[in-house]
């Protein structure tokens, strides 16, 4: 499979912080939106494509090791801890010891009125018919983002660049229809890929499911993905436990990716993208 890199131009604030699984659901919503059913039998065929989270242009999440594996002084850990990110080459090359506090987006609370449809007021909807502001976090993008993306020959690295800025166009995540999570992107052509090295340890870049996955040791934080797809025949949704992004994984054989898609639809299949590309990097296994 063929790894690419997309450099991503914020034109608004976002809402919703775009991890790769889902990225992943906007980009087979607008598939299927399309008429386009390539990824129809997605759970049951390997991956055609592997979207990574949102990172900073060069750089990479810290990965998810004990303190002890970092080599870190005590009197420093509380400001090592502050900081998330390191560069690619730095990574790769096994100089865990060099990080970086990188403010890589900011959060603003903004206020904005809830409108009351029956009076067309900003009163709220209640009986007290009072003033009804509300606060909703925006999170602006201080350093460019960029997406790594991983496909086999089923996708073109031109329509994949046409499909993200359709999403771009539409908006991404919360509050896309009042123009929110708006973007445009453009492949980097000098990105020749990550460095294949002779290593057992790897990087996660989106949240995955690392079950059954043939591991021999690893090392993560969970996340939890509640996802919005329900129906008519119950309230209820299937939430996911997922291992999230900068897990390290400790593998026997080479790999480039490490995941599952899984089913967590009620009554109608709906799936979530359990798939990471997957980053080699020299460790000597420190603290482990």
């Amino acid at each position: 499979m063929k790894v690419i890199k997309l450099k991503v131009t914020p034109h608004s604030s976002f809402i919703s912080f775009p991890k790769g699984d889902m990225l992943f659901g906007h980009f087979a919503s607008t598939l299927f939106l399309q008429g386009d059913e390539r990824l129809k039998d997605y759970l049951h065929h390997k991956p055609q494509i592997i979207l990574s989270d949102f990172l900073p242009d060069g750089y990479l999440p810290k990965p998810t090791l004990p303190l002890e594996s970092f080599s870190v002084n005590e009197s420093d850990k509380k400001d090592f801890q502050k900081k998330r990110w390191t560069s690619i080459e730095n990574l790769q090359n096994g100089q865990l010891d060099r990080y970086e506090n990188l403010t890589f987006y900011e959060t603003n609370t903004v206020i904005r009125n809830s409108i009351n449809r029956n009076t067309f007021s900003t009163n709220s909807t209640d009986e007290s018919g009072f003033f009804a502001p509300y606060g909703i976090q925006e999170l602006v993008f201080l350093k460019m983002p960029v997406v790594y993306v991983m496909f086999d020959e089923s996708f073109q690295a031109e329509e994949i660049v046409d499909i993200f800025n359709s999403i771009g166009k539409n908006g991404f995540g919360k509050k896309s229809s009042i123009g929110k999570g708006q973007f445009s992107v453009e492949q980097d052509s000098d990105f020749q890929g990550f460095l294949q090295l002779d290593t057992q340890y790897y990087l996660t870049l989106s949240p995955t499911f690392l079950h059954n996955q043939n591991i021999k040791n690893c090392y993560y934080d969970t996340f939890n993905r509640f996802g919005k797809y329900a129906n008519v025949n119950t309230p209820f949704k299937k939430p996911v436990l997922m291992a999230d992004s900068a897990s390290v994984v400790m593998l026997e054989e080479k790999r480039d990716y490490i995941g599952q898609g899984v089913n967590n639809g009620t009554n109608t299949p709906s799936f979530v993208q359990g798939y990471s590309i997957l980053v080699p990097f020299k460790f000597d296994g420190k603290g482990l």
